[in-house]
């Protein structure tokens, strides 16, 4: 077994775990066990550099997370997502920069009335592809350069749930992505809009 797939063991068997033992302790917390849904409105901006300028653009993407709430105040789970951000190059308005990404999180979860606050830390492997066009007539690409790299990529999560059901949430997450592409470090702050289920 090579090392990414043990790595992807070891995250199935720890998130089970955590499972279990949420689901044994939820009862005498009078807390919720889980909450996830998916991240439907992902505007941001990217601040980024290849081999040919340095890349400052807004984006948008679509994202999915999964909370477990283990123990009093603490929460693990998955989050994931992709961001796409399309930027003028010298020849051309068609090139693009996106940022695939998946992982884990760890982090402090405080439930007070309708509202839940958390506060975590996320890192996982992440795919950057990167199509840049020097030279385009109409639709027909005349210059272009095209990468794909892989990263570890790492970020914060800060985020506001607002209980407006007896199982849905509306949910408020800042995140800033960073990484390394062409040997110099990324950075795309995202605002996160969705809606969870939780339990």
């Amino acid at each position: 077994m090579d090392s990414k797939n043990l790595h992807i063991h070891i995250i199935v068997c720890a998130l089970c775990i955590v499972l279990y033992v949420t689901n044994s302790t939820a009862q005498t917390q009078n807390s919720n066990i889980y909450s996830g849904g998916m991240l439907i409105v992902q505007p941001g901006k990217l601040f980024a550099h290849n081999d040919f300028q340095t890349i400052e653009s807004f984006n948008n993407g679509i994202g999915g997370i999964m909370r477990f709430y283990v123990l009093k105040y603490a929460t693990i789970g998955i989050y994931g997502g992709s961001q796409r951000t399309h930027y003028t190059s010298k020849g051309s308005k068609d090139s693009f920069f996106n940022v695939g990404y998946g992982g884990v999180f760890v982090g402090y979860s405080y439930a007070h009335s309708r509202f839940r606050y958390t506060f975590s830390m996320y890192g996982g492997y992440g795919s950057i592809k990167n199509l840049h066009i020097e030279s385009q007539i109409n639709t027909q690409l005349q210059v272009a350069h095209y990468y794909t790299h892989s990263s570890f990529i790492a970020s914060p999560i800060a985020s506001i749930d607002y209980s407006f059901a007896s199982r849905l949430s509306a949910t408020l997450q800042v995140v800033c992505l960073t990484g390394v592409y062409n040997t110099q470090r990324f950075y795309n702050p995202i605002v996160q809009l969705g809606i969870l289920f939780r339990r």
